[in-house]
Parts: structure tokens; sequence; C-alpha cells
């Protein structure tokens, strides 16, 4: 009992060492102490060998049912964001087979964590979490944790998402009264053309390759992943890492692929370039704010107030996610002049120039995409490649920003 009670008193001062040596590190190293917290307290997955050192396209079974779920409340229902009308014909074949299931509890759940909240909620709420579940054939949930979080994070917060352990019997009940194992298993089909016809019209490969060549940081997977109702919020989770293998995946959350009836062969390259666009300024953001971290500093220097860039109402308030958002659209301009005929490449970088400025409100936006083609004709493309572009692109914006 002695011996017990002397090693319990010698890991509680340790411990408390720790935390008081932390404090001072603190106050002296700020970004230190954060950056260690967040690689230990920063999610962990089990990849599996099917996804090393490639991509899959998906429509995961869980993810579709809260996606539906969702679709039924006003939330959703009102924000062309969070649910979209490109695939018209799913979406009245589920508010036909769900409509009566409005009031279930889970819906009205659903909404009362989502009403005002939504953007926050939906990561949790649809897409991370529920990667660890299946639905089998009776509509039974069955988990399979491959998305590990740390159970200190999960206390914390738990209160604040919708925290799936504590709901599983609700998500069942829905499955069962709305036999959604029946509706997913008779849309297996579209779903399957869905995924070969965004694989088609996309350029994931070479979009991956592209930013793979001119940045150091490296993944051994990607897992793209979507539902017909997915609107226009997209987002990724990078670094993802498996702690047995040391291998590291990003997640991909993006919209289902548009219709291409009746188009001449100049008008779909630039519907594939528009949909590879919608991937490839998520996927950049995997090699574009790692990057950007490392100057942060230098980015605080650079840009004296965000708002100059950057004329949004919501959404890249700060000065580190404005710059991001330039980058990583910027970079598309260079994937395009490589990868489209001259003549497309012109129209496809005017349209998302026009895009970036008049719908998301990066008003120098052109500005700075001229001047970032400019300066990359001056480098040479390896793994630097971005790293020594980004002190020209500095200099260039301290410079527009004093005139």
């Amino acid at each position: 009992m002695k011996l017990f009670k002397k090693i319990s008193k010698l890991l509680f001062l340790s411990l408390l060492a720790c935390l008081l040596i932390s404090i001072i590190l603190y106050f002296f190293k700020p970004k230190l102490i954060e950056n260690t917290a967040i690689h230990i307290l920063y999610p962990k997955v089990t990849i599996e060998k099917k996804y090393q050192n490639n991509y899959a396209i998906e429509i995961p079974k869980m993810n579709e049912l809260m996606y539906i779920a969702c679709s039924l409340t006003n939330t959703f229902k009102n924000d062309s964001n969070l649910i979209s009308n490109r695939v018209p014909k799913y979406l009245k074949d589920v508010n036909n087979h769900f409509s009566e299931y409005k009031n279930h509890k889970l819906v009205k759940l659903l909404e009362s964590k989502l009403k005002n909240n939504a953007y926050t909620q939906i990561q949790p709420t649809i897409r991370f979490f529920s990667l660890n579940y299946q639905i089998n054939s009776d509509n039974v949930i069955v988990e399979n944790e491959i998305f590990h979080v740390s159970e200190l994070l999960l206390k914390l917060f738990k209160d604040k998402i919708f925290y799936y352990p504590d709901y599983l019997e609700l998500i069942e009940d829905f499955a069962k009264k709305t036999n959604f194992n029946q509706f997913y298993e008779k849309n297996l089909p579209f779903y399957n053309k869905l995924i070969t016809k965004f694989d088609k019209l996309c350029d994931v490969q070479g979009s991956w390759d592209f930013l793979e060549k001119r940045f150091e940081e490296k993944y051994s997977s990607y897992r793209i992943i979507f539902s017909p109702l997915t609107g226009g919020f997209h987002n990724t989770l990078p670094n993802l890492k498996d702690k047995k293998t040391g291998l590291q995946q990003a997640w991909l959350f993006v919209s289902a692929p548009p219709n291409l009836n009746s188009l001449t062969e100049e008008q779909l390259e630039l519907k594939k370039s528009q949909f590879t666009r919608e991937l490839f300024t998520e996927m950049n953001h995997n090699y574009v704010n790692p990057l950007s971290e490392k100057f942060n500093n230098r980015i605080q220097k650079t840009i004296k107030n965000y708002k100059f860039w950057n004329k949004r109402k919501s959404g890249y308030s700060s000065k580190s996610s404005t710059f991001n958002e330039y980058m990583t659209w910027g970079i598309f301009s260079l994937y395009a002049l490589e990868n489209y005929s001259e003549k497309n490449s012109d129209s496809i970088i005017n349209r998302h120039q026009n895009f970036m400025i008049k719908t998301k409100k990066f008003i120098h936006f052109k500005e700075f995409n001229t001047k970032l083609i400019a300066i990359s004709k001056n480098h040479k493309v390896d793994s630097l490649y971005f790293k020594n572009i980004y002190p020209d692109i500095f200099n260039w914006m301290e410079n527009f920003s004093s005139k």
C-alpha cells in the first residue's frame, strides 16, 4: 500500500511538473505548445490496404443515411449550400420515400443541432464520425471504428456535437422505420454510375500528382466522399495518420458530378475543368495550409488588413485563411495552363477569376493571379517550387497593398 501511494505521488508530481513547464513554455513559445497539443490530440485513422497509394471515390452508407435525415430538416431545405439540386431525380426519390418521416425524433434532433449552427455541426454530424459505422441488411448499425479521436477531446466537446454513441438507437430506429437499406441497395447501381462519372470528369490523379510534385507534403491516399444530395459546402480533413503504418491520408468531402447532356467537345472540357476545380481547390488546402503555417509570421506582416483583400461578410475572417484561399485558387490557374488547351485555359482562368471576385468577394484576385502566373515561370518545378514562390508573392502583395 505504501509503495502504491509513493508511486501515485511521484506520478502526480511528474504530471504537475509537466503542466507547469508547459505553462511557462507557452509564454515564451506559444506556437510550439499549440503545435505539440495539436499533434497529440489530432485524430488518427486506420488506413485499409485498399486505400494505400490510391484514391477512392465513395458514397458511404451511414453518410448517406445522415444526409437523407438532414435533408428533411428545415435548415437543409432552406440552404442550397447544404443541399443540392444537382441530381434532381434523386432528390425527388428521396422526398418520395422519406418525407413521411420528417417528424421522426432523429430529424427533430438534427434540426435542433443544425439550426443556427449548421456549418459547424455538419462535419461531425454527417461526415467524419459517420465513417465509423456500417448499416447491415436488417438496418442494424455495426461499428467499425477507423476514425480515432482522443477521449479527452470527446469528453470536452461531446455536448457541442452530434455525438454518435448517444444516438445510435435513434439512428437505427430511423433506418428500420424508413427501410433505408432497401432504398440504398435499390439505388446502388445509380451510386456506382455517379462514382464512375465522377472519376471520368474529375482529374483526381492528375491533381494529386501536380501538387505532390511541387510541395514537400506527401499523402499515401485520398478518400473522396460525397452524397448525391451534397451542396456546395465542401471541406477537407488533412494529415490523418495511421499510427501503425505511419501512412498519411486525407478525406475530401465534395459535391456529386454535374449533368452533362448535349455538350460539344469544347464545352465538355470546360465543364470537366470546372468540376476538377471543385476538388482541386479542396485538395490544394492539404498542401498550401501546412506551407503557409511555416510562413505565418510573414503572412501576418504582409497582410496588414485582410479586409483589403477580402470583402466577404462571413468565412475566411483572418489573414491566414484569406491568403490560403488566394493561393489555392491561384494554383489552379497554373494547373489549368498545364492541362487544358490554350483557348480553353484562358476561358477557365477568366471564369474562376470572375467567380473569386464577384461571388467570393476576393476583390484583388485577378491581379494576384496574374502575378502568380508570371512569378511561377521563374522557378524550377520540384518539391520546393511553391516554397520558393511564396517570398516573391509576399513582396508583390506588400507593394500592391501599399500603393
